[in-house]
């Protein structure tokens, strides 16, 4: 059975874990020890990881897949731990993933794909983060908004007046996260690419229609200002025969 490592095993990382636990020996890291037997009894193999304890490095990039999402702001220093961690993946016979975000694109307004010009001044982390890895990496997935599950849009502001009513949105939901990374492995793809829902309703359309569905109170949209609508394109890995399981944010179970 191959090996999958899992570094950073959080809300989009724990779940691909599960997913992917019968068809590979999954590795994860783990920044707390009372996350370990969790993990064990969830059929996982974990290993402490975090930017002061190192220790375990070796075993986990020891590994046929690599799996590398650990959100900016939960680092002290991200681009320096990310340093640490390609510095010491070695063997090039073994595919890495990483994920980046969207918000790396300029916050104008316009149409973004994966060829649209970056600049370090949009996102410094982001932009930083995918200079320093794209030498040692396969496949960069460019996520959206990660939605899905617990993650509904418009909870966090049910109640709340908000006065951009007609911005749109770019979301993608978990799953459909999952199901691109065991794309790219089974046809074994490499590339950058966005991963971002097709259709983007209006925040008043989704947090409306979601307050609704899931039984919170609805946002309060006034005093309604015009913000450019910045549109991310997530069709390229459609072209290659991907197909997004949920297309509509407003379908999102």
């Amino acid at each position: 059975m191959k090996t999958f490592s899992i570094l950073g095993t959080g809300w989009l990382g724990l779940a691909l874990a599960k997913e992917l636990k019968n068809d590979y020996n999954v590795r994860v890291s783990i920044r707390d020890l009372e996350k370990e037997k969790p993990m064990i009894n969830e059929g996982l193999s974990p290993y402490l990881l975090d930017e002061d304890n190192l220790e375990n490095i070796d075993t986990l990039l020891e590994s046929d897949f690599i799996f590398i999402n650990f959100p900016p702001r939960k680092s002290k220093n991200y681009i320096g731990f990310l340093d640490k961690i390609y510095s010491n993946i070695k063997s090039k016979n073994k595919k890495v993933i990483f994920i980046s975000s969207t918000s790396i694109y300029s916050n104008k307004e316009g149409i973004y794909n994966e060829n649209s010009t970056l600049n370090e001044l949009n996102s410094s982390l982001v932009y930083k983060a995918e200079e320093l890895v794209k030498s040692k990496t396969d496949v960069i997935f460019r996520c959206s908004g990660l939605m899905g599950y617990n993650r509904v849009a418009g909870r966090y502001f049910a109640g709340k007046t908000l006065d951009c009513e007609d911005s749109k949105i770019n979301y993608v939901h978990r799953d459909d996260v999952i199901e691109a990374v065991k794309f790219v492995i089974e046809n074994n793809i490499n590339g950058i690419f966005n991963l971002c829902s097709k259709n983007h309703p209006t925040k008043k359309e989704i947090y409306t229609y979601n307050a609704k569905k899931f039984g919170f109170k609805e946002v309060i949209f006034k005093d309604k200002k015009d913000y450019g609508n910045r549109i991310i394109d997530g069709s390229k890995i459609e072209r290659l025969g991907f197909r997004y399981k949920y297309p509509n944010p407003l379908d999102y179970p």
